[in-house]
């Protein structure tokens, strides 16, 4: 069987864009399938367990996440960087080297972890959270620890051959559909709690399984060791640098759930946790983005192709903003009904809900300039900007959340956003001369500040329940809001991707339209 070999010298104009596009847009598909699963499968363990048994499933989750983050040593950046080039150079050798150690030192420190944490369960349930009942959950979860770290090499692999379609059917279609069902087929034999934590694991192990079969796919694995060409060195340089600050990002992204329970503070957590949750659906599209981008960017950097990156960040961060801008809005206007979703005592979230949403529409509205900083081999002022962020946002949550709890936990995490993202867009300015606005970016300003108008005068007048008002209000802001982007009209690139989707759906033959005259 012959590996997937990719051609990276391409030299069309758009052709970046359009990948961009693609790649976005099934990875979005896929992390909406996911969220759409996962949404449902929080609310279904809320209102079946509680706020406080929510928080001891949450803590359990997060200390496994962070661990198998800590496992990876940042060799999955590493491997996105180089793969890619070696892919171009058609070395296959090189590839094979970069993967073997890739796999193997996270695989054998994620397991040291996991029997770390297996047999200091009580402990660390008893003196860091300062709650027993969090011990037996500790031992189940860790199951995940390697399971993964392993996931993110696999998805590594995909992700530098352009081929995130893979990685969307095992990580954001199967394994959420399977961990939802193992999560209803538990609850009802009465395992609680504990029966959510094995669906987890089991979950994450289908996933990993399909990850390995699709990479196998991509790049045959069952070939000589001694065949590889491995430069661990040169892997670990890069990679150790990124790999702090993707610790401390992935950290900071459960930082204020920590510290909520180092407080003891278990149904706070699970309050946080469903506003997190609603306002993670502003990040989809963007993770979405910024993982097809990466391999992008790292090939148009290699080639000095300046141009084509400030466009491909320019269009990018103007999808984000036009995605997000009415998402935020859709939180602010309607906090209250949207956390009461999941049950009566979340309804304390509200004001946390619109603060994390606002956190978010700044991360999502600065574009891409992380992954730029890495792809262009600045890992280590990424790694300065997390131990900014780092240090700003313990600062926060010490000072914040033993005042005002699940609001300060808010403000804790959306402030230290805000203040990196504006340092990563000026250091992406100083480096390579290159912004993520252009004047399109008023289109969707403009159209979101219609549609909200609208849509509070309208719902002033509505005298419905709380859903009903949510379903309707939601409906009548995204209507207007299409409306008005669709009469402010198009750009360049945009038509580029929507004349590539008509054509791909072969919209000629069912509607009289196009883009392009």
């Amino acid at each position: 069987m012959e590996s997937r070999r990719l051609d990276l010298t391409d030299t069309v104009p758009g052709q970046d864009i359009l990948a961009a596009a693609k790649g976005g847009g099934i990875s979005f598909v896929g992390r909406l399938f996911e969220y759409t699963t996962r949404f449902a499968f929080s609310i279904i363990v809320a209102r079946t367990i509680g706020a406080e048994q929510f928080g001891l499933y949450t803590l359990g989750v997060t200390v496994t996440e962070i661990t198998s983050m800590i496992a990876l040593l940042g060799l999955q950046t590493g491997m996105v960087r180089f793969i890619p080039i070696a892919l171009r150079q058609r070395d296959e050798g090189r590839v094979w080297g970069i993967i073997q150690v890739g796999a193997t030192i996270p695989a054998l420190l994620s397991l040291l972890l996991f029997g770390t944490i297996f047999l200091s369960a009580d402990p660390i349930a008893a003196q860091v959270f300062h709650e027993s009942r969090l011990a037996p959950v500790l031992r189940l979860v860790c199951l995940a620890i390697p399971l993964d770290a392993l996931n993110f090499v696999a998805f590594s692999v995909i992700q530098s051959f352009k081929q995130l379609k893979y990685s969307v059917l095992a990580n954001q279609i199967v394994a959420p559909l399977a961990k939802l069902a193992l999560t209803i087929g538990l609850l009802v034999i009465g395992l609680g709690t504990l029966g959510i934590v094995a669906a987890h694991v089991a979950a994450s192990a289908i996933g990993l399984a399909l990850l390995i079969y699709f990479a196998n796919r991509l790049f045959p694995l069952n070939r000589p060791l001694r065949a590889g060409k491995r430069n661990t060195g040169e892997l670990l340089r890069f990679s150790l640098p990124a790999h702090m600050a993707w610790v401390i990002n992935a950290v900071r992204g459960s930082l204020e759930t920590m510290v909520l329970g180092f407080m003891g503070l278990t149904t706070g957590v699970g309050v946080y946790t469903a506003a997190l949750r609603l306002s993670a659906v502003g990040n989809m599209f963007y993770f979405s983005i910024a993982s097809i981008s990466a391999p992008i960017i790292t090939d148009l950097y290699s080639r000095g192709e300046s141009v084509r990156l400030e466009q491909l960040y320019q269009t990018t961060t103007k999808w984000l903003i036009t995605f997000n801008f009415p998402l935020f809005l859709t939180f602010v206007i309607f906090a209250v009904p949207l956390i009461s979703i999941f049950g009566a005592d979340f309804a304390a979230g509200a004001t946390g809900l619109i603060i994390l949403a606002s956190g978010t529409l700044v991360n999502t509205g600065t574009g891409v300039g992380a992954t730029v900083i890495d792809m262009t081999g600045h890992t280590r002022l990424n790694f300065g900007n997390s131990v900014f962020l780092m240090i700003t946002a313990v600062s926060l949550d010490l000072l914040l959340i033993p005042r005002w709890g699940v609001i300060g936990a808010a403000i804790a995490s959306a402030l230290p956003t805000f203040l990196v993202n504006l340092l990563c867009l000026l250091e992406v300015f100083v480096l390579l001369r290159i912004l993520p606005y252009n004047w399109s970016i008023f289109k969707p300003i403009i159209a979101g500040l219609v549609a909200a108008g609208i849509t509070y005068l309208v719902s002033q007048r509505l005298t419905l329940l709380p859903l009903g008002q949510l379903a309707v209000g939601a409906t009548i802001l995204w209507g207007v809001y299409a409306l008005v982007i669709t009469l402010l009209g198009f750009s360049e690139e945009d038509r580029l991707v929507l004349n590539g989707v008509r054509a791909r759906l072969n919209l000629d033959k069912l509607l009289n339209w196009r883009f392009v005259q």
